[in-house]
């Protein structure tokens, strides 16, 4: 049976990349603490500490070591001179306590370790913990601190190198349908950019433990079946109804980069599409497909929001980005061999809608230059736009059609010299005019996948999946939205899944 359960990252927002870190009493790389590492099992000179046979790498050739103490622990475990972690912020940050991993390879951990919290010059609070595994939480609601002192008092193992791989500024927590209600996912994209749409998660939580939820703004939600990844969203709102029971609104990538403002910027003699999109997504990493290719664009981007700004790059480059199944930002090409969503995963009363035929489309290329007179000001600098419409017309037109003419205006990275290309990619796109809604089993399907799916006739849509309504349970079923064209594929046909007399 599938299982479904969301991961839930109770951290404090950008706190691991603020941190700075400094040591004493140690060695390593402290500055990786925050990220993580697994060196693995290492040659060192304690006792009854390593084996012989190879499988230990030497201390000085592993560059992902942590935190190690100077000394090792005494008789009892503890230390003369305790192994210090300071970790500096240059904001306020707010968590409900502090994870820590020792030493993965061995199991051993420290059994003692003393934090404080601090706010500029006022310790928030000082506590000290007892850990009784190499993960532990170490559970602590602290609002507002800029500063953690961690001290390593004392080694499970006597004769130990205190040993730190990660420190979490937060828990990772993991709830299974059994404490999740109400949950939906609505998961889209546009396979010709001509808008940039968000993915939402909204759930609420029946806590199975009387645990103090902070539900901080941007804080990751990962929602999984079996190792199917459906998607990574971000804490939006949230509401308390009980002491158990939390509403939570959550968006996509898009979502928060829809809030982040871009200054804007020009481009006239051009630059890579690549580096423009990975800078502008940040913090987010962008994920390019293999296929992928490089272009330049040439226009520029005028001052908005990091989403509107990515909406210009990727409509201009042609190709599609989506955010489901990942935690970085999906770049790809549309796929055109499709896969079929056999019967069996198919639920009975799928429909199709037929969008009316579009006349003409028109897009406007703009070309920039610089000049006291110009209209366009970005960065304090005014530009002229001088601008061409590049058209293409429906050939197939009768005369019972209305006119229907799709026009693109503001799209600023368009220049003469891609401007036919994205007409007449634009006009495929708005050809394809049968969409079919379906609710399908969910069988790890991805936005972007090229499908088949089957009308209540007989036929086939196929098309590209641009929205998944998905309601949430250890069984993940969606409503799918597939635009294509009716068709009768003859390798269905006659593979047996279409029998005779069904078309």
């Amino acid at each position: 049976m599938a299982k479904t359960r969301v991961v839930y990252r109770d951290i404090a927002p950008g706190a691991a990349e603020d941190a700075t870190v400094t040591v004493t009493e140690g060695m390593g790389s402290p500055e990786t603490l925050p990220f993580g590492t697994n060196p693995g099992p290492l040659i060192t000179l304690e006792r009854s500490r390593w084996l012989l046979d190879g499988s230990c790498k030497d201390f000085y050739s592993a560059s992902d070591v942590g935190f190690w103490s100077s000394d090792l622990s005494g008789d009892d475990g503890s230390f003369e001179t305790k192994p210090t972690i300071i970790v500096e912020f240059s904001e306020q940050y707010s968590s409900m306590g502090l994870g820590l991993i020792f030493d993965e390879a061995t199991g051993e951990y420290c059994s003692s370790v003393t934090i404080q919290w601090w706010q500029g010059n006022i310790l928030r609070i000082s506590r000290s913990f007892a850990p009784d595994a190499v993960n532990f939480f170490c559970e602590q609601r602290v609002e507002s601190y800029d500063k953690i002192v961690l001290k390593l008092n004392k080694t499970v193992v006597p004769h130990r190198r205190a040993r730190l791989n990660m420190m979490i500024f937060g828990v990772i927590r993991t709830f299974g349908m059994n404490e999740i209600r109400g949950a939906s996912i609505v998961n889209q994209m546009n396979e010709s950019a001509v808008e940039l749409p968000i993915s939402t998660f909204n759930w609420t939580l029946d806590s199975l433990k009387p645990v103090d939820y902070l539900f901080q703004l941007k804080q990751p939600v990962e929602v999984y079946n079996d190792e199917h990844l459906i998607g990574v969203y971000y804490i939006n709102t949230s509401s308390r109804s009980s002491k158990r029971v939390y509403d939570i609104e959550c968006q996509d990538a898009l979502g928060v980069l829809e809030y982040m403002p871009y200054a804007g910027a020009a481009y006239l003699s051009g630059t890579s599409a690549k580096a423009l999109l990975s800078e502008t997504a940040k913090p987010f990493a962008v994920e390019f497909a293999p296929d992928v290719e490089d272009t330049i664009l040439r226009g520029v981007l005028l001052e908005g929001t990091r989403r509107s700004a990515i909406q210009q790059i990727v409509f201009a480059w042609g190709v599609c980005l989506a955010t489901d199944g990942s935690n970085k930002l999906r770049v790809f090409n549309q796929p055109t061999t499709p896969v079929l969503i056999p019967r069996d995963r198919t639920f009975i009363g799928a429909s199709v809608a037929t969008a009316a035929v579009v006349t003409r489309v028109k897009v406007i290329a703009h070309e920039y230059a610089e000049a006291t007179n110009g209209t366009v000001n970005i960065g304090g600098k005014k530009y002229i736009d001088t601008q061409t419409a590049y058209i293409v017309d429906n050939p197939n037109i009768t005369a019972s059609d209305r006119e229907n003419v799709k026009e693109v205006q503001g799209a600023t990275l368009v220049s003469d010299d891609n401007g036919n290309d994205i007409a007449e990619r634009l006009y495929k796109y708005y050809s394809l005019r049968d969409t079919n809604v379906a609710t399908v089993v969910f069988g790890g399907e991805r936005l972007g996948s090229c499908v088949s799916i089957f009308t209540p006739w007989g036929l086939l849509t196929t098309g590209n999946l641009h929205k998944m309504e998905i309601k949430l349970s250890n069984t993940v079923v969606y409503q799918s939205e597939v635009t294509g064209a009716w068709r009768i594929d003859p390798y269905y046909f006659f593979s047996g899944d279409l029998k005779a007399g069904e078309v």
